[in-house]
């Protein structure tokens, strides 16, 4: 195979819906913002003082979560090579080489808060990093082997969020396998 015909990409959004509420925070919050120091300007301020500090303090904090939450939770593109698994959700980004992968499988669906809240019980498989987005329920899990400094390897799980786990599962199981079975890795 050649890399051209390896190499696969993804793109991960949420809903609309979740964009469509986040948006309407950001819209009420600026225009509470507007409405207030449009009204403080043309007649008497509605909060003066240390009020209005805190007034404009906390939603222009409430802004700035809002749109860190739009950047940073809502999009995640994934992209597979030959070599690497790199996945990128806002100003996070990771790489996984290709050899180090032992296993893919599709993800039972559930939600964020599910998937973390299930791991407290011993008989769940235990997720070391989750790169989820906001509602979207479906993905594959991964099995990384790491080198341990002490010279032993451990082998962990990442849930890696996914529109479509069915074709991530597949494009990645056959790069994954076709490092395996390849003569300069076995020797």
């Amino acid at each position: 195979m050649t890399d051209q015909q390896n190499s696969y990409f993804q793109q991960v959004k949420a809903s609309g819906r979740m964009f469509g509420f986040l948006g309407l925070l950001l819209g009420v919050t600026a225009g509470a913002l507007t409405g207030v120091a449009v009204k403080g300007l043309i007649g008497d301020p509605l909060v003066t003082g240390s009020g209005a500090a805190a007034f404009y303090g906390t939603f222009g904090i409430s802004s700035l979560m809002t749109m860190f939450v739009m950047l940073n939770y809502l999009a995640m593109s994934l992209r597979i090579s030959s070599e690497k698994l790199d996945i990128r959700l806002g100003i996070k980004g990771s790489e996984v080489e290709i050899a180090d992968i032992k296993a893919v499988r599709i993800a039972d669906p559930k939600s964020r808060m599910t998937r973390a809240v299930a791991q407290t019980r011993p008989n769940i498989r235990s997720i070391a990093k989750m790169w989820s987005v906001l509602g979207v329920k479906t993905g594959i899990e991964i099995d990384i082997q790491n080198d341990v400094d002490s010279g032993k390897s451990k082998t962990v799980t990442w849930f890696i969020a996914s529109n479509d786990p069915e074709k991530l599962n597949e494009r990645l199981s056959s790069v994954v396998s076709v490092t395996c079975e390849s003569p300069e890795k076995t020797a």
